[in-house]
């Protein structure tokens, strides 16, 4: 068989046709003074496509190489998971750990919270980036670490019980950082690094553990206005744990390769990463630790996305065909090609992504009419957040008020229920013996039950 540069040319003609497809699905990316993109797939072992696009920076013109780095974003889950794996079969720890065997500052909320609750979004504890929204931490604005242990020291209840319901949180995984730490007496990136990039030769991956930190050859992360302008969108947290990992396409082919060589965790270290997590019902989650497993089409996956500023990322792998791909951006503003893509790599075999199906819209709830609106308004104080709120009556009509946060309206969902305008959150008021309003409940997604009391 004839060969070219050492491959036959019936697979030369294949890797150009799938080198086509990619350019295609990717060429938004590819243009001039649009932020960029990487994505490499690898097949038995070998990578068998690997290419950057477009700009890493537009200020100073530096393309997107395969090994410009970028922030993982959610990604980095399924790091924090292999690292708890490693330990439970060094007898460190156990998955069924309760959590303040190691974080020993954290209250006792009433229920056991184990390790396994944290992998599996199940614990009930609040998630630190919409329970921060609510005291004035907005978008791009600086969560330490050591912001999450703070937060569940002053939670005054669980949102559910342990294990009864998922609810996607990434104050869990910032928690099972600290509990390396705990475990190991080495900080998390550290570890981390000796124990799994070190050794699978990731070189050029690296924890943000420093806000500010230097890491070299990193895009900058975009995002366009509604002017249609590319603005700076900065990372400023050290969230670990649940992110903050930075790395590239070259060094994610080595982490995607590792799933099927083992030279960091054995089969039994990947059957733990794997397994699903189940609810006290027995509902599957579809979700191990840190990495979602499903069966589309009958072919084990093995997959997560991520996002952080204006980085997006997406890992996909079937393990019983040891094939897979990882794709890193740095701005969310030419749409989502994962779906595109997957089908690009991995569609012979996979269904269409459900991501191909419009998701529906979400409605407004319909307003109901509100007779006494007068007996809602007042200050309201959360003594777990420390923050003030106000609900204003003007002209008939309520609004939920904070001196930073601005004004929302407030629609009447019946049942002394209140669905926020422009937050999208809920109001739940409660009422005391003699039937007068004392306070309410504030829903804001992920987080649920914030408790405020009126304090006139």
């Amino acid at each position: 068989m004839l060969m070219v540069l050492g491959q036959p040319l019936c697979m030369l003609a294949q890797e150009n046709s799938l080198e086509a497809t990619i350019d295609e699905v990717l060429a938004a990316w590819n243009q001039d003074q649009v932020p960029g993109a990487a994505v490499a797939y690898l097949e038995n072992g070998n990578v068998l496509f690997s290419k950057a696009y477009g700009l890493a920076n537009l200020e100073h013109e530096i393309v997107w190489t395969t090994d410009t780095v970028s922030d993982l974003g959610s990604v980095s889950k399924q790091f924090t998971g292999m690292a708890i794996a490693l330990l439970a079969e060094q007898g460190k720890l156990s998955l069924d750990d309760d959590i303040r065997q190691y974080l020993t500052e954290l209250p006792d909320l009433g229920k056991t919270i184990t390790i396994r609750h944290l992998f599996h979004h199940t614990s009930g504890l609040r998630e630190i980036y919409e329970t921060l929204f609510m005291i004035n931490r907005r978008p791009g604005d600086i969560i330490l670490q050591e912001d999450a242990q703070t937060l569940i020291q002053y939670q005054s209840n669980l949102q559910f019980e342990p294990g009864s319901r998922y609810l996607y949180n990434n104050t869990e995984y910032m928690l099972l950082a600290d509990i390396v730490e705990a475990v190991t007496g080495q900080q998390f990136h550290d570890w981390m690094d000796k124990n799994i990039f070190t050794p699978l030769e990731m070189n050029d991956t690296v924890i943000m553990h420093r806000q500010g930190q230097v890491i070299p050859r990193v895009a900058t992360s975009y995002e366009k206005d509604a002017t249609g302008y590319y603005n700076q969108r900065y990372d400023n947290s050290t969230l670990q744990g649940g992110g903050g990992i930075y790395s590239t396409v070259e060094d994610m082919i080595k982490w995607l390769a590792n799933f099927s060589r083992h030279l960091v965790g054995n089969e039994q270290t990947f059957k733990t990463l794997t397994e699903s997590g189940v609810l006290n019902n027995g509902e599957s989650l579809n979700y191990g630790l840190g990495i979602s497993v499903d069966a589309p089409g009958g072919i084990t996956r093995w997959s997560h996305s991520g996002s952080s500023a204006g980085y997006r990322s997406m890992l996909e792998y079937l393990p019983d065909l040891d094939r897979g791909y990882i794709y890193l951006t740095s701005t969310p503003s030419n749409g989502s090609p994962a779906s595109k893509l997957s089908q690009a790599f991995l569609g012979d075999v996979l269904p269409p992504p459900e991501s191909d199906i419009t998701p529906e819209i979400p409605q407004i709830p319909k307003a109901m009419p509100l007779a006494k609106p007068k007996s809602y308004a007042g200050r309201y104080f959360s003594d777990e957040l420390e923050v003030f709120y106000t609900v204003k009556l003007t002209a008939n009509e309520l609004s939920l008020y904070h001196r930073w946060l601005g004004e929302h309206k407030m629609l009447y969902l019946g049942e002394d229920r209140f669905f926020l305008l422009e937050l999208g959150g809920t109001l739940a008021f409660g009422r005391n013996d003699q039937n007068q309003v004392d306070g309410f409940l504030f829903d804001n997604g992920r987080t649920i039950g914030v408790e405020f009391r009126q304090i006139d």
